[in-house]
C-alpha cells in the first residue's frame, strides 16, 4: 500500500455523481488553525509527514504497527526526500522540551496507542496547541480495524477514550483482501459491506448496489464529517478520560 492511500482521507475526493464534498464546519476549522501554525510536529506521522512539519514522530520505523505490517519502510531516505526530520519515539514519552512547537498534529493516531492519556499529556506538554484526528464511534463500528483499541467522543475541552471489547470489533466484517499477485484489493465472502458501499478508491467500481447509501457515506467520509471521524482542535492544554472495557475511569 502506498503512503498516500495510507491517510487518503486527508484528500477530498468525489462521491459517485463526481461531486466534491465540502470539507465539514468541524475539519475546516481544524484546517484553517493547523495553516496558522509555525512550527508544527506531527505525532505519528508513517511514511507521510504533514508537508508543513518541522519534525515527524512515528514509534516504529518497520510496517508491522501499520495496517498490520503492509505499511511502508520508514527510512532516513524517505523523509530526506520529503523534507521532513524523522524522530523515532514512543508518543507516550516524547524527546522534545516542554512547548517545543506551535502546534501538534495527529491524524487517525491515538486509536492504536495503548496508553492515550500519558500520550495526551505529552501532546499537551511539547506544543501550545493541536489537533487529533480520529475515527468516530460510527466510523469505528462500521469500518474498525483490529489495531484500533479506542472507541473515541470528543466533549468540550476534553477527549474520551473508551476501550473497544472483543465483541465490539469488527461486527461487520474484515477489510477487503490485498491481493499478492495484482497488488489490489479484492473482496472475498467475509468482506465488510460499508467497505464495498464506501468504494473507497474504487475498489468496487461499477458494484454499487445501494447508490443513495454509498453517496451519504462517501460525502461523510471524504468531507471528514463527525458522522465518520473526530475532529478535536485544542488550545493551552486538553482533558483525557480513559474508561477501560472493565469500566475503570482513569
Amino acid at each position: 500500500m502506498q503512503a498516500a492511500v495510507l491517510r487518503a482521507r486527508e484528500y477530498f475526493r468525489p462521491d459517485v455523481s463526481g461531486a466534491k464534498p465540502a470539507p465539514s464546519p468541524q475539519y475546516a476549522a481544524a484546517l484553517e488553525r493547523l495553516q496558522a501554525a509555525q512550527r508544527i510536529v506531527d505525532l505519528g506521522c508513517g511514511a507521510n509527514p504533514h508537508p508543513r512539519a518541522a519534525v515527524g514522530v512515528d514509534a516504529f520505523r518497520d510496517p508491522l504497527h501499520r495496517i498490520l505490517g503492509k505499511g511502508a519502510q520508514l527510512d532516513a531516505a524517505t523523509f530526506e526526500r520529503l523534507g521532513v526530520p524523522f524522530v523515532q519515539a514512543d508518543l507516550a514519552s516524547l524527546p522534545f522540551r516542554d512547548k517545543e512547537f506551535d502546534f501538534a498534529y495527529s491524524h487517525h493516531v491515538f486509536e492504536h496507542l495503548p496508553d492515550p492519556k500519558r500520550a495526551c499529556a505529552e501532546m499537551c506538554r511539547v506544543a501550545r496547541a493541536g489537533a487529533i484526528f480520529t475515527p468516530s464511534i460510527f466510523g469505528e463500528v462500521a469500518f474498525g480495524r483490529p489495531y484500533h483499541l479506542w472507541f473515541v467522543i470528543a466533549r468540550g475541552n476534553r477527549l474520551i477514550f473508551l476501550e473497544k471489547t472483543a465483541f465490539e470489533d469488527r461486527p461487520f466484517g474484515e477489510h477487503p483482501e490485498l491481493a499478492a499477485d495484482t497488488g489490489e484489493y479484492r473482496a472475498t465472502p467475509d468482506t465488510n459491506p460499508f467497505e464495498m458501499l464506501l468504494n473507497d478508491a474504487g475498489w468496487y467500481r461499477g458494484r454499487e448496489k445501494m447508490s443513495r447509501l454509498t453517496r451519504l457515506l462517501r460525502r461523510y467520509w471524504y468531507s471528514h464529517s463527525w458522522v465518520t471521524e473526530v475532529n478535536f482542535v485544542w488550545e493551552g492544554q486538553f482533558d483525557c478520560t480513559v474508561i477501560r472495557a472493565d469500566g475503570r475511569i482513569e
